[in-house]
């Protein structure tokens, strides 16, 4: 019985000897130990993960960097700057290395960061994002021995004295091509003791950092003004800036655009909020500071003494009040202070009672204009170049208060609904400048009396005024409302439109003999036809205002130009028709029409005959093709437009304009390569649910010819000076003439040499501003002309002056003026 038991026992163990092994290996096998986190290597930053919401409140993106250095649309820019503006050294440098390595940068994108919005931050950062990790690494060693020869190490000055420090961070050191560098700290490398010691006796000047910082990680190359650590870009548990919703909104909106920039307004409104608290913590804790401590009574009686004791000088006598002029007439009384005293019925430009409304038109002015700004949580800009235009794209990001607000900073211009322009339907075909809006009127009443008691309560604030004793002023409103007899809100914004337009034509020609005359412009005034023939010359603004019931607006039009102090205005109403359009004009002072479904008002009445003819004849704005063509890029309905004709852009350009003195022969060059004709410049304000959205077309040609134009300016700029210099130079001689005729000369006149003799002119000045001058001197006249050294180099006018002290001159190709120039100023 004992042997079986014996010999099962002992199968047991073997058994569990030999197996045990195998579920030991089994264990470790099902629990493999992690490895440590310190191991698995941190990402490589990238243009997204970057930077946190709250690092800068600035940000532009350059998209395709290579490729748009290339392109047309940039070289055809910085041609003319290159080759003709004389541009910095630095920047010549900068473009010719730029486009060496083009192809390189060809699919990069770069990053500029600007304003930090916390410290310990560089004030600057710059970024490059290649496609590849090697591209970067490629890339990095070339920008890094280029941007010494940009940004040069400043020069090192001995110092007596030498800051302890103990440590420093070198230059090019803090650069690592090893993305395993990316979260550590810069290189620090220490100063001993016996080093400073020794730089101190020996006046050597401690070492001197490079203006910038290089590093490069992953597929980033970042540039920045002082060092810095990634951790500090985004610290930990901070919101990336690609999570921000505005952020996204407008980068998304502008995603293919070649440049995109975008700014912070709500960070930066923070930071403004925060300053001025501050500031008035800081004033709050001195004024306290001043109450608890007074000025000692010793100190104050020794003022009291000192403003006693001190003499007072006696004050000079009034001076005596003025004799009335004979030809002076007296003032009946009450002839400025009655505004119903009026002799007659004629309208000026100042009608009787325009004092009384003058001051409400200030107010309405301040209160559309002023108020309490909203500011935009976010702006975006975007820039693209399309076919011969350059395209600027704005969006405003507003906040829940400000949503219909498309103008930062001007409060009370809100909206109306988008809508299809009808008043190009309207205005002349030949209208130089053409601008429409969609307004709600309604909001912008409410704004602007909001406005305006804010104004009044600020202005009581101020003025330390009690209520109970000030009663606030009546609006301007009010009073014109009971002028009106009717309330502006109820009764007459609900008769008018939402679009608002204003076109400047050009001016209007003659009209024929068969054409009316009009009765209000027989018999005018000297006054008025005097005026009116210098407006004649001049195009003048027509508004376009879209009404909804034209009855009960021409009803409501003669109470309200009575309303606005034109008394009388109504006993010189004139009207006229024209294929059933009624005219009606006030002494050639302003001149209304209804057209279609507008309200036309002009300051002239000859604008408003031909706005109506224009559409009568069908020679409307709308049916212009340079408008039809330029506008086509524009949504169909709108909150804004205008539209500027290549008429008006032509002035720009300087040979149209007329330029004085001659243009070298490279400036010459580059102005015959430029096409004379110049494109409209078109605009649309709209809203596609993500913000206002501003866009401006500006054609190549146009801002070639402003650079041309702006370039002529600047190489002008010396002759200029070079001409001023000779114009006082001759005054001086004039007047050294005068003194030397009545001293050493004896009533004789000195030659150029006797005069400097005299120390009565520099000889320096003579010779300093590249011009020559000839003195000659016969009996008792003398001469005096300055001719440029070298013409269309050192001047172009040439000058002349005589004893009579009259500046004359003139552009005789290098020639000297005569007594027979017209007098200069």
């Amino acid at each position: 019985m004992l042997r079986p038991t014996h010999r099962l026992i002992t199968l047991l163990l073997v058994f569990l000897f030999v197996s045990s092994p195998l579920l030991a290996q089994q264990r470790r096998n099902t629990a493999p130990r992690k490895p440590p986190a310190a191991e698995v290597p941190a990402p490589a930053p990238t243009f997204d993960t970057l930077l946190s919401a709250d690092s800068y409140k600035v940000y532009c993106e350059v998209r395709g960097v290579g490729g748009l250095i290339r392109s047309s649309a940039v070289t055809d820019l910085l041609d003319p700057v290159m080759k003709l503006g004389g541009p910095p050294k630095e920047f010549k440098t900068l473009v010719k290395w730029l486009n060496a390595h083009a192809d390189i940068l060809a699919g990069s994108r770069l990053l500029v960061a600007g304003w930090p919005s916390r410290p310990k931050l560089p004030t600057t950062l710059v970024a490059i994002e290649f496609s590849s990790p090697e591209d970067a690494k490629k890339f990095y060693p070339e920008l890094r021995g280029f941007l010494p020869t940009l940004l040069p190490t400043p020069t090192p000055t001995p110092s007596p004295t030498a800051e302890p420090t103990s440590k420093q961070t070198p230059a090019a050191s803090v650069g690592s091509a090893d993305p395993t560098a990316i979260a550590a700290e810069p290189v620090v490398v220490p100063i001993t003791a016996p080093q400073q010691l020794r730089a101190v006796q020996d006046q050597e000047p401690a070492p001197v950092l490079p203006p910038y910082q290089i590093k490069q990680a992953g597929a980033l190359v970042l540039i920045s003004d002082t060092d810095f650590t990634f951790r500090s870009l985004k610290p930990r548990g901070s919101k990336p800036l690609e999570e921000d919703q505005n952020f996204l909104l407008a980068r998304n909106r502008f995603a293919s655009e070649s440049i995109f920039l975008y700014v912070d307004v709500k960070s930066i409104e923070k930071e403004e909020k925060e300053r001025q608290k501050k500031w008035e913590e800081e004033e709050q804790k001195r004024i306290e500071s001043e109450a608890a401590n007074p000025p000692k009574a010793e100190e104050a009686r020794v003022e009291m003494e000192t403003e006693v004791t001190t003499p007072t000088t006696v004050a000079d006598p009034p001076p005596p009040a003025p004799e009335p002029s004979i030809d002076s007439q007296p003032t009946p009384v009450g002839a400025m202070s009655d505004p119903q005293v009026s002799t007659n019925a004629t309208l000026s430009s100042t009608p009787p009672g325009t004092d009384e409304v003058s001051p409400m038109m200030f107010s309405l002015y301040g209160a559309f204009f002023g108020g309490e700004s909203k500011w935009p949580e976010a702006v975006s800009a975007a820039l693209a170049f399309e076919g011969d235009a350059y395209v600027l794209r704005t969006l405003v990001v507003n906040g829940v208060a400000n949503k219909p607000n498309p103008i930062p900073f001007v409060p009370q211009f809100v909206s109306g609904p988008a809508l299809v322009p009808e008043s190009p339907n309207i205005f002349p075909a030949d209208t130089d400048l053409f601008v429409s809006v969609s307004l709600d009127y309604p909001q912008v009443y409410d704004g602007m009396l909001k406005s305006i008691a804010h104004a009044e309560e600020m202005a009581r604030k101020y003025a330390a005024l009690p209520v109970k004793d000030s009663p606030p002023p009546e609006s301007p409103f009010a009073i014109y409302e009971k002028k009106l007899g009717l309330k502006i809100k109820d009764d007459l914004l609900p008769l008018l439109g939402n679009e608002l337009a204003l076109a400047l034509p050009k001016v209007a020609p003659k009209e024929s003999k068969a054409t009316p005359p009009n009765p209000s412009e027989e018999n005018q005034i000297p006054e008025n036809a005097e005026r009116n023939k210098a407006r004649a010359a001049e195009p003048n603004p027509v508004i376009a205002i879209s009404v909804k019931d034209r009855e009960a607006v021409a009803r409501l039009l003669p109470k309200i130009i009575e309303s606005f102090g034109f008394k009388g205005a109504n006993l010189l109403a004139q009207t006229e028709k024209r294929d059933g359009t009624e005219i009606t004009s006030y002494g050639n002072v302003f001149a209304y029409a209804f057209v279609g479904d507008f309200l036309i008002v002009s300051p002239d009445a000859a604008a408003t005959r031909h706005v109506v003819d224009s559409y009568l004849n069908h020679q409307t704005l709308s049916s212009d093709s340079h408008f039809r063509n330029f506008t086509r890029w524009q949504p169909r309905q709108v909150l804004g437009q205008v539209y500027v004709a290549p008429e008006l852009m032509e002035t720009y350009n300087p040979f149209g304009r007329g330029m004085s003195g001659p243009i070298n022969a490279k400036m010459n060059d580059f102005m015959s390569r430029l096409s004379p004709l110049i494109e409209p410049t078109t605009y649309a304000l709209s809203n596609d649910g993500s913000g206002p959205l501003h866009e401006l077309h500006i054609p190549r040609n146009l801002l070639l010819w402003m650079i041309g134009s702006g370039l002529v300016e600047v190489d002008a700029s010396p002759l200029r000076a070079n001409e001023a210099a000779a114009k006082s130079l001759l005054r001086t001689v004039h007047s050294a003439e005068a003194t030397y005729q009545a001293t050493e000369g004896n009533g004789r006149y000195g030659t150029l040499d006797e005069l400097v003799s005299a120390s009565l002119i520099s000889k320096e000045a003579i010779q300093k501003y590249g011009y020559r001058i000839e003195v000659t001197v016969s009996g008792n006249k003398f001469e005096a002309t300055m001719v440029p050294i070298e013409y269309g180099v050192t001047g172009t006018l040439s000058y002349f002056i005589d004893e009579t002290g009259d500046l004359r001159g003139g552009d005789h190709g290098g020639g000297p003026a005569t007594a027979a120039d017209v007098p200069v100023q």
